[in-house]
């Protein structure tokens, strides 16, 4: 249809005109950017430059004529047009990944992806394994480890960014799926010739007579020792709060302070002597569940993983009691899960970082 310039449909012609697509990168890196609230952040998970992303986010802001983000104060606030976009974004890429999904289930998992998220604890010591026997039963499948604390994997599911998460302790969103995965006894952590190594168990009140070293805020782990604490009508004050569990052992081992762990992150340093570990007379246990959305259609391929789960949870291995005690060491390597780069985390099975991902493909 000709359309006139005078007429009462120009101007509507015209706007339809003025509006350009929405391109899928710059909309993915604004995603992305809201999510974290950070342009370097942003940039930093990409894997390009801070002005590559801002020159993205301008194009797109550009082309819909509209402010996303104010920049308050040195922080980023995402604008009432960036929220409702935002809300469009994520229903775009779960659409996209849904897309991506259905054409793995044609294959019939002889390829696809299994994007997981696991807390720093987990992610060191549990999941590996289950990746391993993932891995060898579907190689064609592209897997992919994130690590962070458990509020950061929480989020990444809620917001579609991860298939599925391991969390420390158990989770009550009502927006998750929640199935118990293991359990493994915490122990109080001392260094060699601690005056509270040689007693058969160790209680709250005694631990808190010595300088606590403990993970950051958000970590679960953290969250139930303090809850711990506050039973016994103690306040958990930490002397250092360190974001990884290699960090609390080489300052409890250096006499800084005392910790409380799960078992499988100290068994090596129990087995050489590095570290003393008591039971405590209260009994902790760490449990950690597998978390997943409800309204996120579920794939052959990630079906296929919650298959792997074992039924009603499992234990973790014991640790020696004893620290002459040698132990074979467990390799929790992950045949096909390739470490991150240098400065993103940790290799699943190894010691755990401050956060990062590997991939397996």
């Amino acid at each position: 249809m000709e359309v006139h310039p005078g007429s009462r449909a120009a101007p509507r012609a015209r706007r339809r005109a003025a509006v350009r697509p929405l391109p899928l990168v710059p909309l993915r890196t604004f995603h992305l950017v809201a999510r974290l609230r950070s342009f370097s952040a942003a940039a930093r998970q990409i894997g390009v430059t801070q002005p590559a992303v801002t020159q993205q986010i301008a194009r797109l802001e550009r082309d819909l004529g509209l402010a996303l983000f104010d920049r308050v104060g040195g922080r980023v606030v995402v604008t009432d047009a960036g929220r409702t976009l935002d809300v469009f974004a994520q229903r775009i890429f779960h659409l996209l990944d849904a897309a991506r999904d259905a054409m793995d289930s044609v294959a019939g998992l002889r390829t696809g992806r299994l994007h997981v998220g696991a807390s720093r604890t987990a992610g060191a010591y549990y999941i590996a394994d289950l990746l391993d026997r993932f891995k060898q039963r579907y190689p064609g499948v592209r897997v992919r480890l994130s690590v962070g604390n458990s509020n950061t994997i929480l989020a990444q599911v809620l917001d579609f960014t991860l298939h599925a998460g391991v969390i420390a302790g158990p989770c009550e969103n009502p927006h998750l799926r929640s199935l118990p995965l293991i359990r493994d006894r915490m122990l109080a952590i001392l260094p060699p010739g601690h005056p509270l190594a040689h007693r058969p168990a160790v209680t709250m009140q005694e631990l808190h007579a010595y300088p606590l070293i403990l993970r950051e805020p958000g970590s679960a782990t953290r969250r139930m020792i303090e809850r711990a604490f506050q039973r016994h009508g103690l306040e958990a004050l930490p002397a250092m709060e360190l974001e990884s569990n290699e960090a609390i052992k080489s300052a409890v081992a250096d006499g800084i302070g005392v910790g409380i762990m799960a078992q499988a992150a100290v068994a090596q340093e129990l087995a050489t002597g590095r570290l003393a570990g008591r039971p405590l007379r209260e009994p902790l246990h760490l449990d950690f569940s597998l978390i997943y959305h409800r309204d996120r259609t579920l794939s052959p391929v990630v079906a296929a993983f919650l298959a792997l789960l074992p039924a009603g949870g499992g234990r973790a291995p014991r640790a020696p009691d004893r620290p002459h005690q040698r132990v074979p060491r467990r390799s929790h390597g992950s045949r096909g899960v390739r470490p991150a780069p240098p400065g993103e985390g940790p290799r699943p099975g190894r010691g755990p970082g401050t956060g990062g991902e590997a991939d397996a493909g």
